[in-house]
């Protein structure tokens, strides 16, 4: 489908009225103001409109005001009428913002709760995916719950029943948009929503690896150190160093190993600990890279339990564990058997 000039430059005032609506910082309050505002005296025509707007919204001596006037410099004598339905839809979009946030987090922790109750094993495999699962499912779910706001082309359902009356009437200015400016707000107002979704994600997002590494490590030992050097070659740097039975144990965590396996690559004679762990899913460590490390001594390689169970070079060398195996009972016997 070829897209006309006309539409473009729609969209794209769209678009720069949704940004710089975001620019102007303004409360909840204040942006239900602005609307209306404009609702209560588009009658007054364009030049008494916008002197009108400038004067009682956002005060002059503050920051945001520049961008406010940004927002209502967009507006001229040609696009009057358009600016107005398309601030109006705009503002109703932002108000809508928290509300699929909110709901898209519930969601998606929802779901978080119900895979970490089936995946006991923090370094399982199963337990990773979860993990990741939990960030792309705010995502998916924030982008489905767009296209319910957003679409016209079927009847909307929604996922909370109490936000149907808000979601309907939104909708509604979505279809006189669409059709009078060939405005595509699924599509717009997605890209204004991609930037929440990311800071969302960042802030709300699963343990990470290296988290659940510490965390399994505290219940196997009641002296866990982070980020620790070693007393004899300083540049050997540890992720944790933890205590049993009177010995020091050296810990690196890799979610994945690329070529990280390399580092610390010391015989373990030559170090402070007693022995070293090499932590990871396994899900790149081939059988090579795992011979590489077993020419170390005093080396062990921990794996996540499905991936511990489809390679049989795992199971057969000695040194290689299991997450499930990683617990004060097997180290034990491991350590009996080879320290």
């Amino acid at each position: 489908m070829d897209i006309k000039n006309e539409e473009y430059t729609n969209n794209l005032l769209f678009y720069t009225i949704l940004k710089n609506l975001i620019k102007c910082h303004m409360s909840e309050s204040k942006i239900i103001i602005l609307e209306n505002l404009i609702n209560e005296n588009k009658s007054l025509g364009y030049s008494k409109l916008i002197e009108f707007l400038e004067n009682n919204v956002i005060n002059a001596n503050v920051k945001a005001y520049e961008d406010y006037t940004t927002l209502l410099n967009l507006c001229d004598e040609k696009n009057y009428l358009m600016w107005i339905d398309l601030t109006i839809l705009s503002i109703e979009l932002l108000l809508s913002k928290n509300l699929i946030l909110e709901e898209a987090k519930a969601y998606a922790k929802n779901q978080y709760d119900d895979g970490l109750a089936t995946h006991k094993d923090k370094l399982s495999f199963g337990y990773d995916m979860v993990n990741l699962e939990y960030p792309y499912g705010q995502r998916v779910i924030s982008a489905l719950l767009v296209y319910t706001i957003t679409n016209i082309e079927r009847n909307t359902e929604f996922i909370l029943e109490s936000s149907g009356k808000k979601v309907k009437k939104l909708n509604e200015l979505i279809k006189i948009a669409t059709n009078k400016y060939k405005i595509n707000a699924n599509n717009i107002f997605m890209i204004i929503m991609d930037e929440s979704i990311n800071q969302s994600i960042i802030s709300t997002a699963g343990s990470s690896y290296e988290s659940r590494v510490n965390s399994v490590l505290l219940n196997i030992s009641d002296s866990v150190n982070v980020h620790a050097h070693d007393k004899f070659i300083n540049s050997v740097e540890y992720d944790y160093t933890f205590e049993l039975d009177g010995k020091l144990y050296g810990v690196n965590a890799k979610r994945t190993l690329r070529e990280r396996y390399k580092q610390n690559f010391e015989d373990v004679n030559q170090l402070s600990v007693d022995a070293m762990f090499l932590v990871t899913l396994g899900i790149d460590l081939n059988e090579e890279k795992l011979n590489n490390i077993m020419q170390r001594h005093g080396y062990y390689v921990v794996v996540a339990q499905e991936v511990y169970d489809s390679k049989q070079y795992f199971k057969k060398n000695g040194r290689v564990i299991s997450s499930k195996n990683f617990n004060i009972e097997s180290l034990r016997k491991l350590f009996k058997k080879f320290i």
